[in-house]
């Protein structure tokens, strides 16, 4: 090699590195700290650790791709508006320090308390705000859905951590106190409240309240006669706490992390995030949101390791395309008692795809743990936990590839939160509802109302965006190698209400015989599905009902030619399904203690069913997933 080669080389070499340097400087970026507790802490500041910003808000307007923002412990009653977005390679970071220590919240210290009468127990403060989730003629619309004008508003009340419950107006309070005031009073003393309220169990209720935005007033009663300015009270003030509204910033923002904060009691309605990342290739990591009026979380992205718990309507989480939800718990959410059958449970997910679930668990919540509905594509929930939800543990609805596997299911749709309404037929801890091509494989499925379920009242046609318009019903579907035992009703049930099963009781009286209905549906368009003949497989299941459960329904009982099934012999013979399937123990480990695994010997290692590496105790699994610093 020459000298002028070698220099050239050498040059080369020096600029790649220089370039590498620089663009390694610019994805970092600058560094902004914000500690509202700090002495110096100013908005006009540098963002130093010794001049650091006083607000989130402040830093969020500053900070650009490749930058970080750190937030010192404390707590910030502020909503934080995202404008700018990072790029790939260059987030733009949130990091709360330390991870848990950040409480972002909706909410504000409230003690301008006065008694309404002499002696109690209402009491009055001012209040001025109006939450309106859109105007119609000039006028807000202060609840959403319209069905639900108490709990479908946005403010709450929260009192030394315990939800109140909300009434209708001062006259609305003063009934629920004097219908309720008798289970107020024979609570135990000194019996703690739980964080929410169960609103069919007035004794949980550590008050009530309500607001009056004409007459500009907020009032307070609580469940032991106090007087409020004697406990902590937080008013729900601000909506979103943080992220993106939509409707005013529809692209959204790109590339942000959020790292290690509590977000909590913002004033939301149900459908409206409290904390949003909309946009794509977010991540919510490490994150708790708590106690939203309304829905708690959505974000286009990732989000791992965080707890969404005891929001009014649903808990929210990852959704949109490539979506990813991982190692997150979802608890006590969706406690309103507003229509299960339009919205519900700890998360309800529309028109997404590519996405996963994976080792997360949904406890305790109203309506279904996970709900997907209205055309969800290729969905994955694995190695996840649903546990004690007031209907089915996983709900697919409308929808089509959604893989169910290797999870466990327990108590759903017992009552063990909530109650499940009577109309909800087909809850189980697997339900499959008018969808294609689903996979529901290696799953364990114990204690629910029924143990796998799929209900047929299709078709129901939508049109998609990527396969045009579908008529969705229950095809393609591979049930195979799952284990069902000591569900309540039935360890399978397929739930088709249509006229395959013969005339609905409503039928009867126009059509008067069966050989007439069976003309009418000759003659109809809409096409009558018989279960055997939709591609779908039903085998190498292990069933083990206890005495006085079920083993396989077959078509809705309010039908006349519906079947039940004792024994999969004669399940097998009357449709082809099942005919490696078997009724037998499926051996588990120790279900008293929560190990659902199984031990050598039983009918589930036998046949390879089942979720063989389930969690060998499911509560010390549940307690890992809300984290020891939550």
């Amino acid at each position: 090699m020459n000298a002028w080669a070698g220099r050239h080389r050498r040059g080369r070499v020096a600029c790649a590195l220089a370039l590498a340097l620089a663009a390694t400087s610019a994805a970092r970026g600058r560094e902004y700290v914000v500690d509202g507790a700090h002495a110096s802490a100013d908005d006009r500041g540098d963002g130093t650790a010794g001049r650091p910003l006083k607000t989130i808000a402040r830093a969020a307007a500053l900070a650009r791709a490749g930058d970080r923002v750190v937030v010192k412990a404390g707590v910030y009653r502020e909503s934080v508006r995202l404008r700018h977005s990072g790029r790939a390679g260059a987030p733009i970071v949130f990091s709360a320090e330390p991870p848990g220590g950040v409480v972002v919240t909706g909410a504000d210290v409230v003690s301008d308390f006065r008694p309404v009468d002499a002696n109690g127990p209402i009491y009055r403060t001012p209040w001025d705000r109006v939450f309106a989730i859109n105007h119609v003629n000039g006028r807000p619309v202060e609840h959403y859905p319209a069905e639900s004008p108490v709990f479908g508003r946005a403010e709450q009340v929260v009192v030394d951590g315990h939800h109140l419950v909300a009434t209708a107006g001062l006259a609305g309070l003063r009934r629920a106190l004097a219908q309720h005031g008798e289970a107020f009073s024979a609570r135990r003393k000194g019996e703690p409240f739980p964080a929410v309220p169960a609103i069919d169990r007035p004794a949980t209720w550590t008050g009530l309240f309500a607001a009056d935005t004409a007459g500009k007033a907020l009032y307070v009663c609580l469940a032991d006669g106090s007087d409020p300015r004697s406990r902590r009270v937080e008013v729900s003030s601000r909506g979103q706490v943080f992220g993106v509204n939509p409707w005013q910033q529809a692209e959204g923002v790109r590339h942000v992390h959020v790292r290690g904060f509590v977000f909590r009691y913002g004033a939301t309605f149900p459908q409206r995030a409290g904390v949003w990342l909309h946009g794509g290739l977010n991540e919510l990591t490490d994150c708790v949101i708590d106690g939203f009026a309304g829905s708690g979380v959505s974000v286009h992205g990732r989000m791992a390791r965080c707890v969404v718990r005891h929001c009014g309507h649903t808990g929210g989480g990852a959704q949109g395309a490539g979506f990813a939800n991982e190692d997150c718990l979802w608890v006590g959410n969706c406690w309103k008692p507003i229509s299960r059958g339009w919205d519900a449970g700890g998360f309800k997910i529309c028109r997404a795809s590519g996405g996963v679930f994976r080792r997360c668990a949904f406890v305790r919540n109203g309506g279904p743990g996970l709900w997907l509905d209205i055309d969800d594509t290729d969905v994955l929930i694995a190695e996840s936990a649903f546990v004690d939800n007031e209907l089915s543990g996983v709900f697919v609805e409308i929808s089509r590839n959604i893989t169910v596997t290797r999870n466990l299911f327990l108590r759903n749709g017992v009552g063990s939160a909530g109650g499940a309404p009577s109309h909800d037929w087909s809850v189980a801890g697997i339900q499959i509802a008018e969808s294609r091509d689903c996979t529901v494989t290696f799953n364990t499925c114990v204690g629910n109302k029924d143990g796998i379920a799929l209900r047929e009242q299709g078709p129901r046609p939508l049109d998609t965006a990527d396969a045009g318009r579908i008529a969705y019903r229950n095809v393609g579907h591979v049930i195979a190698s799952n284990v069902c035992a000591g569900n309540l009703g039935w360890q399978l049930a397929l739930w088709y209400d249509n006229g395959f099963f013969g005339w609905h009781p409503a039928e009867k009286a126009r059509y008067k015989t069966p050989a007439a209905y069976e003309a009418f549906l000759r003659t109809r368009r809409r096409p009558v599905y018989d279960p055997a003949d939709q591609r779908m497989l039903i085998d190498r299941n292990v069933y083990f009902p206890a005495a006085g459960q079920g083993l396989v329904l077959y078509g809705t009982p309010w039908r006349p030619k519906h079947r039940t099934f004792a024994d999969v012999r004669s399940f097998a013979a009357a449709t082809g399904f099942a005919r490696a399937g078997q009724v037998a123990d499926p051996g588990f480990v120790d279900a008293g203690a929560g190990n659902y695994r199984f031990a050598a010997g039983g009918a589930a290692r036998r046949l390879r069913a089942g979720w063989s590496t389930a969690p060998a105790s499911v509560s010390a699994w549940l307690k890992a997933r809300a984290g020891a610093k939550r």
